[in-house]
């Protein structure tokens, strides 16, 4: 499988690029709020995030092998709330989200072979312009082609992976249709909104009804392709190792 292909989960592409080359000065704060961290910890080491092997196929679908490389920047980008706080995360939580993490490669990958089937293509316009969009997170030309280098990758290959990213979310916006979300589903939730924020004060109903729409379009959106993907998965060889 190719390196960093899926991407589409945490948006993982901008992430490890950025990671590597981003902005000095935003490079300078992180060393800074760093060094304060370990002052308050006593000096107290990070815990290690946890990696599989870059060779280990984690999955096959329809003879498509998701690895250890595609795996681990979503599997560690997950682990980092954790880390981030000191914290070790427990091995049953691991296990489960390597679980969620595969399951999650295998429907992408699902998705992206149903698409390739019935046609779908990203223009080299689309690719152009997702390109673009990456570029920009840089502050020049010379950050992001070193970005590159310690990711050891083409722009060639960036541009393989952004044509993906579009041809997932050209299939995701023509295949999978979300119903018009309805004025008493969007009172409820605010209701239980409501509800639940206790004694906090919530913002009027017509100021946050955009964002609960939204919300509710997202919700559906997700349990409408996990539908699919439970479809497409019967017609499929799927074998994961997890």
């Amino acid at each position: 499988m190719r390196k960093l292909t899926y991407l589409l989960i945490t948006g993982l592409v901008l992430v490890a690029l950025a990671a590597c080359g981003g902005n000095e000065n935003s490079s300078n704060d992180k060393k800074q709020e760093d060094t304060k961290t370990e002052e308050k910890a006593g000096e107290q080491k990070q815990p290690e995030v946890d990696k599989v092997d870059a060779d280990k196929v984690m999955a096959t679908v329809n003879g498509t092998e998701i690895t250890g490389e595609d795996f681990n920047p979503v599997y560690e980008n997950n682990q980092m709330q954790y880390v981030q706080m000191g914290q070790e995360v427990p091995k049953e939580q691991l296990e489960q989200m390597k679980k969620q993490i595969v399951d999650s490669l295998v429907g992408q990958e699902l998705i992206l072979q149903d698409a390739k089937d019935k046609g779908y293509e990203a223009s080299e316009e689309q690719v152009d312009k997702e390109l673009k969009g990456v570029k920009e997170e840089f502050e020049n030309e010379d950050q992001f082609k070193e970005a590159l280098k310690k990711n050891d990758m083409s722009v060639k290959e960036l541009r393989k992976q952004l044509a993906d990213n579009v041809l997932y979310s050209t299939y995701v916006e023509k295949e999978i249709k979300v119903d018009e979300v309805s004025e008493e589903d969007m009172k409820k939730s605010y209701e239980k909104a409501k509800e639940q924020g206790g004694s906090e004060e919530m913002p009027a109903y017509e100021d946050v009804k955009p964002q609960i729409k939204e919300s509710l379009e997202k919700e559906q959106l997700g349990k409408k392709m996990q539908e699919l993907v439970e479809k497409l998965k019967k017609d499929a060889d799927v074998k994961t190792n997890v």
